[in-house]
C-alpha cells in the first residue's frame, strides 16, 4: 500500500518565536527529524510551506515535493488540503513538522485501518489528533468547503466524512507512553526532544 507522507511546516510558530522547520536539534533541523520517521511508513514525502517560506535543505530516502498553501494563512487546516491536492497517493499520513518522535509502526497501523474510511485519527483521553491522522484524497472537497465558508478548525470537517478514531487503548500497542504525540512549541520542549531522540 502506497502511502504520501504529509508535513505541515507552514505554521506561524507564535509560542516559539521562530520557524520550528528550520529549529536545529542536536544539529539537524527539527524538519529532517520528523521526515526521517515518516518516510520509513511513506513512499513519497510532501512538505507543506507558507508562502515565500525558506525550509531547511533535509535529505530524505524516498522522493521529496514541496508544496505551498493554495490558501494561504488559514492554518493547518488549509495546509492538510494543499499536501492532499499535492499527494501522489490516494492515502496520507498527515503531522507536524514539529513532532520528531512518531512512532512508525503505529503510523502503519493507522493506514492498515483505512480500509473503508475517509480518516483515520487518534484520539488522546478523548481529544482528536489531526496532526497526526491518516487522511483520503475524498477529504479534499469537504475540506474546502469548510475552509471556502471560513470555518478553519481542523476537525470541521469529520462529520461529512467516514472517520475511523483510535482511543487511547489502541494505539498504547504501539506506543505506550504516547510519544507519538510529543511536539516543539517552546524552548523547554526543544531540550526535551533532544533528550529523547537517539
Amino acid at each position: 500500500m502506497d502511502v504520501t507522507g504529509i508535513i505541515l511546516a507552514g505554521g506561524g510558530s507564535s509560542r516559539l518565536g521562530r520557524d520550528k522547520a528550520s529549529e536545529p536539534v542536536k544539529g539537524r533541523p527539527l524538519l529532517q527529524w520528523v521526515a526521517e520517521r515518516l518516510e520509513q511508513a511513506a513512499a513519497e514525502i510532501v512538505v507543506v510551506r507558507a508562502a515565500g517560506q525558506r525550509l531547511p535543505s533535509i535529505e530524505t530516502r524516498k522522493p521529496l515535493k514541496v508544496a505551498e498553501d493554495i490558501l494561504p494563512g488559514r492554518g493547518p487546516l488549509a495546509g492538510i488540503h494543499s499536501g492532499l491536492q499535492s499527494a501522489s497517493d490516494d492515502l496520507s499520513i498527515a503531522v507536524g513538522c514539529d513532532m520528531p518522535l512518531l512512532c512508525v509502526p503505529l503510523l502503519r497501523h493507522l493506514c492498515h485501518l483505512a480500509e473503508g474510511y475517509d480518516v483515520v485519527m487518534p484520539t488522546r483521553e478523548g481529544q482528536p489528533q489531526p496532526l497526526h491522522a491518516v487522511y483520503r484524497r475524498s477529504c479534499v472537497e469537504a475540506i474546502g468547503e469548510e475552509l471556502r465558508a471560513g470555518r478553519l478548525k481542523v476537525i470541521s470537517f469529520l462529520g461529512a466524512v467516514r472517520v475511523r478514531y483510535v482511543g487511547d487503548d489502541e494505539w498504547a500497542r504501539y506506543d505506550g507512553e504516547g510519544i507519538s504525540f510529543f511536539n516543539v512549541n517552546t524552548e523547554e520542549d526543544l531540550r526535551q526532544a533532544a533528550a529523547l531522540l537517539k
